[in-house]
C-alpha cells in the first residue's frame, strides 16, 4: 500500500469525526426546531427586524394580533404603528442602538386598520464577531389589561359610591318617631360636606315622611364652631321653608357657651335640653 494512501485507521478516525460533526449539526437543528416551536407557541408577539427597521421574522402570536402573514415580512415596523406616534419611533430606534435594549408602549395598527395598545421590549442580537445583526422585539397586547383595569376602576368607584352612601346614611340617619315627627341624631364632627348631607337628608325626609317636626339631636357633637352653627341655622331655615319646625336637642353646657361666644343667632330655633324633652314637646304640639 502506498504511503500516500490513508490507512484504515485514519479513515476510521475521519469517519468518526464526520459522524460526530453530523451529530452536532443534528443537535443544532433539533435545538433550532425546539426554539422555533417555543417561539411559535409563545402568547406574546416575537419579532425580528433589520437594523433599518424592516420586519424579517414574526411568530404566530404577532400575526394573530396584527392580522398579518409571512407575506407581510419586509414591511417597516413604523408603518405598523399609528401615524401620530411614528415620529417617536425614530427616537426609540436611536435609543435602542445606544442602549442595546429599550422598552416602551405603542399604539399598534392592525392590517384592517383597528388599533390596540401594546408594550414592546427590544434588544439587539450580535454575531460571533460582536457586530449587531438584528433587533429582536417581544410585543404584548395590553388590551385585556387595560379593559380589566377600566373594569376594576369602575367597580372601585361603585364600591366607593356605595360606601359613601352607606356612610351618609349612618352619619346622618333620619328616624321616624311618629306619623309627623322624625329625629336625626348627630355624632362626631361636622364639616362642610356633612353639613350639606344633613340638609339634604332633612329635606328629603320631611317630604318623604310628611313630617311637621324635626328633632335634631346634637348631644353627640362635641365641638360646635362657626361652621357647625351656620349649618344648623341654614338647616333650620330650609326646614321652615317646607312648613315644618326644627327642634334642637342635646345642647351641652360647653356647646351652649360656644354658641353664645360665637354670637350665632339661634333665636328662631326651638331648643330642648335632651331628646326626651324634645320628643315630649313634639307630641304635645300634635295634641294642640
Amino acid at each position: 500500500m502506498s504511503s500516500d494512501q490513508p490507512t484504515v485507521e485514519a479513515l476510521q478516525e475521519e469517519i468518526a469525526r464526520l459522524k460526530a460533526r453530523v451529530g452536532e449539526l443534528e443537535q443544532i437543528a433539533d435545538e433550532q426546531r425546539f426554539f422555533r416551536a417555543i417561539v411559535d407557541a409563545a402568547p406574546d408577539g416575537i419579532i425580528l427586524s433589520s437594523l433599518s427597521g424592516e420586519l424579517t421574522y414574526a411568530n404566530a402570536a404577532w400575526h394573530t394580533m396584527m392580522g398579518t402573514t409571512d407575506n407581510d415580512l419586509g414591511t417597516p415596523l413604523k408603518e405598523m404603528i399609528v401615524e401620530e406616534e411614528r415620529l417617536r419611533v425614530v427616537d426609540a430606534a436611536t435609543q435602542i442602538m445606544e442602549r442595546v435594549e429599550w422598552r416602551g408602549e405603542w399604539t399598534y395598527q392592525r392590517k384592517d386598520g383597528t388599533t390596540f395598545p401594546g408594550q414592546i421590549s427590544t434588544f439587539i442580537l450580535y454575531d460571533r464577531a460582536g457586530q449587531p445583526q438584528v433587533i429582536a422585539g417581544i410585543v404584548r397586547d395590553l388590551s385585556e389589561e387595560r379593559r380589566a383595569e377600566e373594569e376594576r376602576l369602575t367597580l372601585q368607584e361603585q364600591v366607593i359610591d356605595a360606601q359613601r352612601e352607606a356612610l351618609r346614611e349612618v352619619s346622618t340617619p333620619l328616624i321616624p318617631l311618629a306619623d309627623d315627627v322624625v329625629v336625626m341624631p348627630l355624632v362626631g364632627a361636622i364639616d362642610s360636606s356633612r353639613a350639606q348631607q344633613i340638609m339634604e337628608v332633612l329635606l328629603e325626609g320631611i317630604a318623604s315622611y310628611q313630617a311637621d317636626t324635626v328633632l335634631l339631636d346634637i348631644s353627640g357633637v362635641r365641638v360646635v364652631d362657626t361652621q357647625v352653627a351656620d349649618a344648623l341655622l341654614r338647616s333650620a331655615r330650609a326646614v321652615q321653608l317646607l312648613g315644618a319646625q326644627i327642634v334642637l336637642t342635646g345642647i351641652s353646657a360647653d356647646v351652649a357657651q360656644t354658641i353664645v361666644h360665637l354670637g350665632a343667632d339661634m333665636g328662631r330655633i326651638m331648643t330642648r335640653a335632651n331628646l326626651q324633652e324634645g320628643l315630649r314637646y313634639a307630641l304635645e304640639e300634635r295634641v294642640r
